[in-house]
């Protein structure tokens, strides 16, 4: 039946506008029922979760194997991801445990599918966040090739501290020099990243070793110099430098350089 309007004589037309809020309403929450669904499936997504498949994964204080074991996770729990630094992976256990294990182990974790767990690589970026490195170098110092060792430790990303310790070769002779420097690295946006270096040399010459300084013996120098270093995967960096020394041996003082390239390893 269609009512009418008493005054006019013409049908009256029905408010629909509680339906229509109704209706609005209903989509409004199917949104934020889908919104919040979807948000927390990406919650979930970001902390990937694995199932151990060795008897057994080990959880340390912190990464490195220096530090003690306090938890042990057993074949067939779950473990979630939920940091990297360097070759290390800090997780958490089903039972709320906290700790760091070897990426060598978690490379046979599985998925939730079954699958081997395909974990990411180190990156330029745990270069940077890295603590300790140690490398290799050779070059040469004017005319004479040299070779080293060194071994670092950068308390900031931006900041190291290396000590190194080579051999000069000439005309079948060897000399020794060590050193400290500090590494200036300000810019961390490419994989490519150059540096800065000064710091504190000392050398020991043969008496046969004319070719480098004329007053022979041991001798102190600062160093200048700077260099690029080069992430060329997992946990390896290639540097090439370039370096000024200012020796001085009793009254007398002479300049040398050096050029270097080498490989460095970093945990």
């Amino acid at each position: 039946m269609i009512s009418t309007n008493r005054k006019t004589g013409k049908p009256a037309r029905r408010h629909s506008l509680p339906g229509v809020r109704q209706s609005v309403g209903s989509a409004l929450t199917a949104v934020l029922v889908a919104l919040v669904g979807n948000g927390t499936a990406h919650a979930e997504d970001a902390v990937p979760a694995l199932e151990v498949s060795d008897p057994f994964i080990e959880l340390h204080t912190a990464p490195g194997r220096g530090y003690p074991i306090f938890h042990v996770i057993e074949k067939g729990e779950q473990v979630e991801l939920l940091k990297r630094k360097t070759n290390w992976y800090k997780v958490r256990a089903a039972s709320g445990e906290t700790g760091w294990t070897k990426a060598s182990q978690l490379g046979r974790t599985l998925q939730p599918t079954g699958l081997p767990a395909d974990l990411p690589e180190v990156s330029h970026g745990q270069y940077l966040e890295s603590s300790w490195r140690v490398g290799f170098t050779a070059g040469q110092l004017e005319q004479s090739p040299s070779f080293s060792l060194t071994a670092g430790y950068r308390p900031l990303t931006w900041l190291g501290a290396e000590i190194e310790a080579g051999k000069i070769y000439n005309q079948s002779v060897t000399s020794d020099y060590y050193g400290a420097n500090l590494i200036l690295e300000p810019l961390h946006q490419w994989s490519l990243t150059p540096y800065a270096l000064i710091g504190y040399s000392q050398f020991s010459f043969d008496a046969r070793q004319k070719v480098l300084l004329s007053d022979l013996g041991d001798a102190d120098g600062v160093t200048l110099g700077g260099g690029l270093g080069y992430y060329i995967g997992r946990n390896f960096l290639i540097r090439a430098e370039y370096r000024v020394y200012s020796v001085s041996s009793n009254s007398d003082s002479t300049g040398l350089s050096e050029w270097k390239i080498g490989l460095n390893t970093f945990f």
